[in-house]
């Protein structure tokens, strides 16, 4: 199975199943629709969401992989069954750096259960060892937005 394939049948998992609550500190599985850069057609992906000091954010090793390009070129994203009740929400995808992403990569990688190989530190590396790559890696902060009154 190819990596789209793969997306697709978490993507349909996660929407068959109990979304479970945020915790502070905790990553919990979502699906994010996208619209794709090239495409312009929806692009929901399965994705870790972890909620570090009331703020929402998701990690990635590359900021080359897709999803993460989407997120920033759209400028805006719908989280599903994120809001009060389950309803979804949207956001606006925001590229974090320095000590905030390292912050939450630090909080994130031990938890994520599993290394990914492109990382260039280990998933328990001290924040100061973490923030030098922060360059290289992707921290996206999901900020909600604010109605149109």
């Amino acid at each position: 199975m190819d990596q789209r394939e793969t997306n697709r049948a978490m993507v349909e998992r996660l929407r068959a199943s109990p979304s479970p609550p945020y915790r502070d500190r905790r990553p919990v599985p979502r699906v994010i629709d996208v619209v794709g850069r090239r495409s312009g057609r929806p692009r929901p992906f399965p994705v870790n969401v972890t909620a570090v000091d009331g703020r929402l954010y998701a990690c990635s090793s590359t900021r080359a992989r897709d999803w993460v390009r989407n997120l920033l070129a759209a400028g805006g994203c719908r989280i599903e069954r994120d809001g009060p009740a389950g309803g979804d929400t949207e956001r606006r995808p925001v590229l974090v750096d320095g000590r905030e992403a390292a912050a939450v990569l630090a909080t994130y990688l031990p938890l994520a259960g599993f290394r990914d190989p492109l990382l260039p530190f280990e998933p328990d590396a001290p924040v100061e060892e973490i923030e030098r790559h922060v360059g290289s890696v992707a921290v996206i902060r999901f900020d909600p937005v604010k109605p149109v009154s």
